[in-house]
C-alpha cells in the first residue's frame, strides 16, 4: 500500500513523458507563436511580385505567406490578423496567380471558409455578445449602422469583412454568376459591403463603394432573388469611390465599364478614363495588382476603337 501510494504521489507531481507531450502550450506560447507565424507571412507578402510578368504572378511569395497564416491561424484561433491577412491572401492567389477556374475557385473556397470563421470571431468580440452561435446571430440581425457601432473597437473588423466580400463574390464569379446568385452569394457580399460602409467608407481606397458599384454592375437580376440589383446605384457607388480613392486605378476602371455597359451617352467620358489608364504606370508598392488593371484598361481602351 505505500509503494501504491508512493506512485500515486510521484504521478500526481511529476507527470510521465508522454502527458507532458501532449499537453497543450500556454496561451501565452501560443500567442507568441502565432506572431512569429504572422512576422513570417508578412515578409513573404512583401514578395509577392517577385518574378511577376505584368499582372500575373507566381505561385511562391504568396503561398509562402498563406502558409504562415494558416500557421498563425492554427496556433492562434483568435487571432483576427490571421483571419483578414488569410483573406488577402487568398485572393491573391485566386486572382493573379491562378489560372483555371478550378484554381479559382479553390483559392476564394478557402476564402469563403476563412470569411465566415473570422466573421464568426467578430461578432463574438462585440460588447455584451451571448456565447457561441448567438452572438453570430445577433450580428446578423442588426443593420449596418448598428453593427458599426458594436464593432468601432474592433480594428480588424472592416479588413475582414472587406475582404471577406471580395473573395465571396469572386468565388461566386468562378462558380458561375447565375448559379451563385441562386445560392445568395450577392446577397452576402452585399450585407458585408454595406457593413463596411457603414463602419469606414474610405477604407482600402473607398473598398466598399467599389465592392458595391462592381456587384450592382455584375451581378444578374434574378426575379424574387437579387430584385435589388440597381444599374443605377453601381455608377453612383463607383463615382463616389472614385471620389474617396483618386489613388486607385481599379476604382476608374470599374466606373469606365460601367459607364459603357449602362450609360452609353457618356462613352467619351470613360474613354477619356481608360486613356489616362493607360498612360499611368503601375506603383511599385502595388505593381502586380495595378500592373493587371492597366493591362485590362488597355485592352478595353483598344475594344473602343480608340487606342489612337
Amino acid at each position: 500500500m505505500r509503494r501504491s501510494h508512493a506512485l500515486l504521489v510521484a504521478f500526481l507531481v511529476t507527470p510521465p513523458a508522454w502527458l507532458v507531450a501532449v499537453a497543450p502550450p500556454p496561451l501565452a506560447a501560443q500567442a507568441a507563436g502565432a506572431q512569429e507565424d504572422l512576422a513570417r507571412g508578412d515578409a513573404a507578402w512583401l514578395r509577392r511580385a517577385e518574378g511577376h510578368q505584368g499582372g500575373r504572378a507566381q505561385p511562391g511569395p504568396v503561398g509562402e505567406a498563406i502558409a504562415a497564416y494558416e500557421a498563425a491561424l492554427k496556433a492562434d484561433p483568435g487571432s483576427l490578423d490571421a483571419y483578414w491577412k488569410l483573406l488577402r491572401g487568398y485572393h491573391f492567389r485566386g486572382e493573379y496567380v491562378a489560372q483555371t477556374r478550378e484554381a479559382k475557385q479553390a483559392a476564394f473556397g478557402r476564402g469563403r471558409e476563412v470569411a465566415e470563421a473570422g466573421i464568426d470571431r467578430l461578432a463574438g468580440a462585440m460588447p455584451g455578445a451571448p456565447p457561441g452561435a448567438g452572438a453570430r446571430a445577433r450580428l446578423d440581425r442588426m443593420t449596418p449602422q448598428e453593427a458599426a457601432r458594436a464593432l468601432s473597437a474592433v480594428e480588424q473588423a472592416k479588413a475582414i469583412l472587406l475582404w471577406g466580400a471580395v473573395d465571396w463574390g469572386l468565388w461566386g464569379d468562378a462558380f458561375g454568376r447565375l448559379a451563385a446568385a441562386r445560392q445568395g452569394v450577392g446577397d452576402r457580399v452585399r450585407r458585408y459591403g454595406e457593413l463596411v460602409l457603414a463602419i469606414d467608407d474610405r477604407f482600402e481606397n473607398a473598398g466598399a463603394h467599389r465592392l458595391l458599384g462592381r456587384l450592382h454592375a455584375l451581378a444578374p437580376k434574378v426575379p424574387f432573388i437579387t430584385g435589388w440589383v440597381d444599374r443605377d446605384k453601381a455608377i453612383s457607388e463607383l463615382e463616389r469611390a472614385v471620389a474617396l480613392g483618386p489613388a486607385d486605378p481599379t476604382n476608374d476602371l470599374y466606373l469606365a465599364e460601367a459607364i459603357l455597359d449602362y450609360r452609353p451617352a457618356r462613352k467619351a467620358e470613360a474613354v477619356a478614363i481608360l486613356r489616362r489608364l493607360a498612360a499611368r504606370q503601375p506603383s511599385p508598392e502595388r505593381v502586380v495588382e495595378e500592373s493587371k488593371v492597366l493591362e485590362e484598361a488597355r485592352a478595353l481602351l483598344g475594344r473602343q476603337g480608340a487606342s489612337g
